[in-house]
């Protein structure tokens, strides 16, 4: 009988002790530890504007102790920045919290009305004061359908090592899309952006025979939007 009544002792002290261990873990005040980024992308947002949104968000009562702590919410309130593409939080086992962080990333530069950066999926987002990155620029001021175009057009020139270092800016004219040299003072007409990687070829063969002829600099444009051919204009 004593031997029942020590094991039932024994149960009661071991759950009490599990009980008030849980309460005391749950009560733990939670503490930001690390915040990580994807080396790959720009770090547009400073990590003082993170701890800040972190410390705002960890303040409130219900998540101030890791009890009442939603990862859930720390991820949407991050989400919800314009220059972040996604957050990931979690919890260590003494309470602290860390997150990583992947932002943006911009494909081009808009410069019209209104400066800001356009995505790969052609989706506007702000400049950063940040961190500013080297993308080219588009001038003028392109429509939702045109943004999905450019960024497309920005892609596929990017994908040419060649033509990455060549171009530096876009507009939209009336004869359709049209590319900037970085070194020349004409502009390349590639018009619809169908066939653009053809168009492109034709272009590199093009400059591979005229790049050392002083014709080449009294060309005010070179077009490319006729099929299989190159028409230039002084």
């Amino acid at each position: 009988m004593s031997k029942m009544i020590g094991a039932f002792l024994l149960l009661v002290s071991v759950f009490t002790l599990g009980v008030f261990m849980h309460q005391r873990n749950a009560s733990r005040k939670v503490v930001l530890t690390e915040i990580s980024w994807d080396d790959k992308r720009p770090r547009l947002i400073a990590q003082d504007s993170v701890n800040k949104l972190l410390t705002l968000v960890l303040s409130d009562s219900a998540s101030a102790f890791k009890s009442g702590l939603n990862l859930r919410n720390i991820e949407q309130m991050l989400n919800h920045n314009a220059w972040v593409e996604d957050a990931q939080s979690f919890v260590y086992i003494d309470g602290s919290v860390g997150v990583h962080l992947t932002t943006k990333e911009p494909v081009v530069r808009v410069e019209g009305k209104e400066s800001f950066y356009l995505d790969a999926n052609g989706n506007p987002f702000p400049l950063s004061d940040h961190q500013s990155v080297m993308v080219p620029l588009f001038y003028g001021n392109p429509t939702a359908d045109q943004r999905s175009l450019l960024v497309d057009a920005v892609q596929q020139t990017n994908q040419d090592f060649f033509m990455s270092k060549h171009i530096v800016a876009y507009e939209w004219l009336a004869d359709g899309l049209a590319l900037e040299p970085r070194i020349h003072d004409y502009q390349i007409i590639v018009g619809s952006t169908e066939n653009l990687d053809e168009k492109i070829k034709n272009y590199k063969v093009f400059y591979a025979k005229m790049q050392d002829s002083a014709v080449l600099k009294t060309y005010k444009k070179v077009n490319l939007s006729f099929h299989g051919q190159v028409v230039c204009s002084k």
